[in-house]
């Protein structure tokens, strides 16, 4: 049974988006545009190619022969590239487990916890329906050190539209057709680093005297692929989350429910590496450069102050004994004991 349906058709920008939520799954259909103005783009500048030189001398860049502000087929303009509506749908687990024994998983997996997804490189998606990838563009160095700037932490993936097609003289139209947009054709907005303009980020940011809570735990802003959500920067309180070696964590949310999920961050991986908890495995998820995060110094990272009784109630939905299994950083608030000399 449908529990809820969330529609937006916002009209800025043409962004399109919809969500559905049953008992088991969320449901989203979007056209990948973002809802927001982003002006025409190029990664490196107008007639330059798309790869960095450490990319080029390692012959990790596929895109050699391509030159931003060049005919590159639909969606290349003279001053950049635009975005291209492109349809893609998700079935995001409505609620993941932390306790599962394949974890730590691929971030970009979706089959393993039961979801599904159009875009294959997407590993969570936006509460305006853009897929998040991970902490590096399409080849092994991360947006910061390629020194891309990005409008919102997204960008667009390259054009590769012109592509040579034939005419099929039985069916009468070009075959095979133009791929679509994304990574094979023409271009699509994606986000790689925090999207900062999006309101659980302007929630923290837009100034305390007119109404901003940065002293209180972020709001969520995506669902990853195995059902936790991600939220923005700040934890209870403000502090900095203590996070595992995916980007993810045990403490309260926004709504004092202790739960596992990731946050944003401004260094790589941005989001998550890997899909956690991490048990300190994530390296073994990764694929050509390691982009795992320090991590807590344990298997289980858990933040400071969060109340023991709340987490192992939730955790005891799975597995009452999991906790015990693995190594966990020291989380609990000491209480603060004075000694007083004795009075003789």
């Amino acid at each position: 049974a449908v529990v809820s349906t969330q529609s937006g058709h916002y009209g800025r920008g043409g962004n399109c988006f919809e969500m559905r939520v049953d008992d088991n799954f969320r449901y989203i259909t979007t056209n990948n545009v973002p809802d927001y103005y982003v002006n025409p783009y190029c990664p490196i500048g107008l007639g330059y190619g798309y790869c960095v030189q450490q990319e080029i001398d390692k012959g990790s860049c596929p895109f050699l022969d391509l030159t931003c502000g060049a005919d590159n087929g639909q969606g290349s303009t003279d001053y950049g590239d635009i975005w291209v509506p492109v349809k893609s749908t998700y079935k995001i687990i409505l609620k993941g487990n932390p306790t599962r024994s394949d974890r730590p998983g691929d971030m970009y997996d979706a089959e393993t916890v039961g979801s599904f997804k159009s875009q294959g490189p997407v590993a969570s998606v936006a509460m305006n329906g853009i897929g998040i990838l991970g902490p590096n563009d399409a080849g092994d160095v991360s947006i910061d050190e390629a020194g891309f700037q990005l409008t919102c932490g997204g960008h667009v993936t390259p054009p590769l539209a012109n592509q040579k097609v034939k005419r099929d003289e039985n069916v009468g139209w070009f075959w095979p057709p133009p791929p679509p947009p994304g990574p094979g054709g023409p271009p699509m907005y994606h986000y790689h680093k925090s999207p900062e303009c999006l309101d659980p980020f302007r929630n923290a940011s837009s100034g305390y005297d007119h109404g901003a809570q940065p002293y209180k735990h972020a709001q969520p802003f995506a669902w990853s692929l195995d059902g936790f959500k991600v939220y923005a920067y700040q934890d209870v309180g403000g502090a900095a989350p203590i996070v595992d070696e995916c980007g993810g964590h045990f403490g309260e949310t926004d709504t004092g429910e202790v739960e596992y999920h990731y946050h944003s961050r401004v260094i790589t991986p941005y989001h998550q590496a890997c899909q956690g908890p991490s048990l300190g495995k994530c390296a073994g998820t990764q694929e050509g450069t390691n982009f795992c995060h320090p991590g807590c110094g344990a298997d289980i990272c858990v933040q400071p102050g969060t109340d023991e009784g709340k987490l192992r109630e939730y955790l005891a939905q799975w597995d009452p004994e999991w906790l015990d299994k693995y190594t966990v950083n020291d989380y609990k608030v000491k209480e603060n004991i004075i000694s007083l000399p004795l009075m003789g």
